[in-house]
């Protein structure tokens, strides 16, 4: 059996306007300068508790910033114009990889639960994941928390398995 772990924002979906406008939402109401799209983008992969230091400093009140992502997200999420979108190809493969026998699909994300399981019901991929590694689950990527988990769950040895990522984060 192999285990293929995906990262989700940049690797699945494109989520980059979705970044983009709750950055702009949330460090404008707490008045910090907005990061540039690039500064953002670095960090993608990376929960929240850990970005947000990076990005508004070290002195940033990052639980009342975390709380207002978490209440923005769904708003923005629920406007097509800003709304995760799969990559070319993502779906299709997800698919052909799940209807394999002998590999076993799983996610690994610095989203907490609740946040990522509406799009994956929407994109309707949750059936396809046999494990699915959160910011809340265990300690956000680089650390190898979440891997070390989803080859628990899975019951597969990490030689048998494989991390897809599209950031340093995911490695």
């Amino acid at each position: 059996m192999k285990l293929v772990i995906f990262d989700f924002d940049g690797t699945l979906v494109d989520s980059r306007k979705l970044i983009v406008e709750s950055n702009r939402i949330v460090f404008g109401e707490f008045g910090f300068a907005l990061p540039s799209e690039d500064e953002s983008f670095a960090l993608v992969g990376m929960s929240l508790e850990q970005v947000l230091p990076r990005l508004a400093g070290p002195d940033a009140p990052v639980a009342q910033m975390v709380a207002a992502y978490q209440r923005v997200l769904p708003q923005i999420r629920a406007d097509a114009a800003f709304a995760e979108v799969p990559f070319d190809g993502a779906a299709d493969l997800l698919s052909a990889l799940s209807e394999r026998e002998d590999v076993r699909l799983g996610i690994a994300t610095g989203h907490v639960s609740h946040m990522i399981a509406p799009a994956l019901e929407r994109f309707g991929w949750l059936g396809h994941f046999c494990t699915v590694q959160t910011a809340d689950k265990a300690p956000s990527k680089p650390h190898p928390g979440m891997v070390h988990q989803a080859l628990s769950e899975a019951n597969v040895e990490a030689a048998d398995a494989i991390m897809v990522g599209d950031t340093t984060f995911d490695i």
